[in-house]
Order: structure tokens, then sequence, then C-alpha cells
């Protein structure tokens, strides 16, 4: 049996099979070329991929723009490998994905699944992006639909506990109640592996970072302020939908590449109706870091108030570029929870304005009845500091004067 090799566009996410001995070709021509890709700096008729039995790609460059193996010019012919990215032309780009060989092993000596593969019932693995306590996320190109998504798999797969199989289904049920609004990432489908039993559930695919990375990678003020006023709304919209999510941390929200956000990782969110037992009392349901006060007492009877305080200490750290609490040890962050003690972001960092200092104590008092109201108040009281002090451009749509008017 022929091995395949992989490629995929990275814009959307469509992936191609190139098989062994048979040319596969590249160019704007759809009725020519099998990769047709519609862009007037690709030629009709681009380049040829050929998938040798060894993994690796022969390209042959057929357009006048030019076909690139990372920065080097294909002359006439030339080999890539997995992980090499062609430009065609100025702009377009495939990745070279990896093998797909149905004799090679599923899965790593740790059980975990090899990439790329095919995956019944209709997916195609491409990389890991992510990985839980319970799950583990992969890009994947899902067949039926012709769409990119993250795939979430259940890491014990059907050996998995009654209750940890329960609460993987529960995050994709309350996920999907939420699919409508724009900053949480949309849950499209639940389902079970037909060989090992194992869940998963396909989500929207965010091409983009976290906001862990972004803090760590630098943010101007006004911009993480921004995006905290975005993912306060994403959080009151779920607590409109009766949803409360227990575990909100920079991780857990992902940035587009245009800067939008995505609050995902449902995986302790609680329903505010439902009392089904699922969340055991005295055990740790969420972070500590961003926990709060109640959330340690007992994590059956937190409300909206817990995620109020969870945004306030990611705020925290976007503005001072730490965690707000750092014991040297659980139980000494845990007692700093309970006590409230932290340093003022001021203290930290002086350039800091006073009213985003009090709009992250306001949402960090211990005192659950006395913090911060909403959500949506704190998503208020950001809006209104970027409204004085980082205003939006005016756009005029006055016509343009004629020259020496």
């Amino acid at each position: 049996m022929s091995t395949t090799v992989l490629v995929q566009e990275p814009e959307r996410g469509q992936t191609h099979a190139c098989p062994t001995w048979v040319p596969v070709l590249v160019g704007r021509d759809p009725e020519r070329c099998k990769i047709a890709i519609k862009d007037p700096s690709v030629s009709r008729a681009h380049c040829e991929l050929y998938a040798e039995m060894d993994g690796r790609l022969r390209v042959k460059n057929l357009g006048k723009h030019g076909t690139w193996i990372g920065e080097a010019r294909v002359e006439d012919t030339a080999h890539a490998r997995a992980g090499d990215v062609l430009r065609l032309g100025p702009t377009r780009t495939l990745l070279v994905v990896g093998t797909l060989d149905p004799l090679a092993p599923q899965r790593d000596p740790q059980g975990v699944l090899n990439v790329p593969q095919r995956l019944e019932p209709h997916f195609v693995l491409l990389r890991p992006v992510g990985r839980g306590g319970a799950g583990i996320v992969y890009e994947a190109w899902d067949e039926a639909k012709g769409r990119r998504v993250a795939l979430k798999l259940l890491l014990s797969g059907g050996r998995a506990s009654a209750e940890l199989i329960e609460r993987f289904r529960r995050e994709a049920a309350l996920q999907g109640t939420m699919r409508d609004y724009p900053g949480i990432v949309k849950v499209w489908e639940l389902g079970t592996l037909p060989r090992s039993g194992e869940l998963f559930f396909s989500m929207e695919f965010v091409r983009g970072t976290t906001l862990r990375h972004r803090i760590k990678d630098g943010l101007l003020r006004a911009e993480g302020v921004r995006l905290m006023a975005r993912v306060a709304r994403a959080v009151h919209y779920a607590h409109e939908h009766g949803v409360v999510h227990r575990d909100l941390k920079p991780s857990n929200i992902l940035v587009t590449d245009r800067d939008q956000v995505r609050l995902t990782d449902f995986g302790v969110a609680k329903a505010l109706e439902d009392q089904d037992g699922l969340t055991v009392t005295g055990v740790l349901m969420g972070t500590p870091n961003y926990m709060a006060p109640e959330q340690i007492e007992d994590a059956k009877r937190v409300g909206p108030p817990a995620d109020v305080y969870g945004l306030g200490a990611i705020l925290y750290h976007v503005l001072t570029g730490r965690p707000p609490f750092q014991g040297d040890s659980l139980n000494r962050m845990l007692d700093q929870v309970a006590q409230g003690d932290y340093p003022a972001p001021e203290e930290l960092d002086p350039t800091i304005a006073r009213p985003l200092g009090d709009l992250v104590r306001a949402a960090m008092v211990v005192d659950p009845g006395a913090r911060t109201p909403t959500a949506r108040a704190l998503a208020e009281g950001l809006e209104a500091w970027l409204r004085a002090v980082a205003p939006a451009r005016k756009v005029s749509l006055a016509p343009p004067r004629p020259p020496g008017a």
C-alpha cells in the first residue's frame, strides 16, 4: 500500500493528498490542477508535486512567478520535506505536513495519536496544538464538512471513568449552547471514534495564540485592556446563558491574528441551574492564581462572582506581567488568595493608572457579594478607561477635497 504526502494551505486549512508516483499539478486553472489556488500571482500551471517513497516531495517549477522551498528558489526541480513551506509566487504558500502512511503505528509509546494520520470517521489529524489534564487538542481537517477544526480527544479514551466521560460531554454541551457568540469558541460535533471508543468533539479552529503568550511577548497597555474588555463581554454572555466558566486564565483565552478573543476550555464549567453532583466538595476545581476564595472553599456553590474575580486576576497579570499570587507552595498561595494578600498593581508598576488598579481591586474583593457586580460592569469600566485614554480614531466620510481647495 502506497504512502501519501500531505500538504496544507495554511490560510484556510485545506489539506491535499499527494500519492506516491502520481504527479499533482498546482496552479490557478481548476480544470487542469488538482490543487487549484485562486490568486492572480499564481500561474495557471504553477508547479508539479511528486511524492516519493522516502516521504520527500519532489517539486518542479512551471510558473513564471517562481516557486520557493523556504528561501531557496526552485530553478527546475528540488525536494521538500515535512515542515518545509512552499511559496508560490510572492504571497501564496503550501505547508508540507508529512507522510500519511496507513501502515505506520497510530500511537506513540505513551498512547498519544501520531500525526499526521487519517482518523475515522472523517478527520485528518495535522498537529497537536494544546494539552490539558484530561484532553489533547489537535488541528485537523474535517473531510465531511470541508473545514479546518480543532479536535479535542479525551486522553484516557475508552478507559476513562464515568465521571470524566460525563465532564467531557458536559464541556461540549455547555460550550455548544453558546456557539452564536463570536467571543466563545464554537463547538461543532460530539462523537466517538469507531475503533477505540474514544470521545471527541470538534471546534472552531482559531488562528492565533493564547493571551498567556501575548502577555509573555509584551502587550501595550491599551491593547491588553481592550482584549480584557472583550473577554469580560464573553464571560457575561456565558453568565446570561447560565454557565459559569470556573477556570478563567490566560491560557484559556485565545487571541486571533486580528486581535479578537475566543474564550475556550469549559472543562470545569458549571451550569447554574444544574445540581448533578459532578463537583466534589473539597476538590480544587480551577487554577489557584486566578481562583476566587469561595471556589477554594467549595467549588459546588460558586456563581458568576467567581468568574468576575478570575477576570480581575487576569487583568492584574495583563497590567503587571505577573499573576497576583506567587507563593512558594500551593498551601501558601491558597492562604494568600483567602486573605486577598497581593501587592497592588501600582506597587509593581507605578505607571499603571489608579483607575485601572481600582478595577482590579473591585473585581478581586474577597467577599463575593462586595465585588464588581457583573462581568459586563467590569467590561464597561475598562471601555470607559479606553475612551478616556486611547480613543478610537474618528472616521471621516466626507469626500476628499480637490487639490488646491
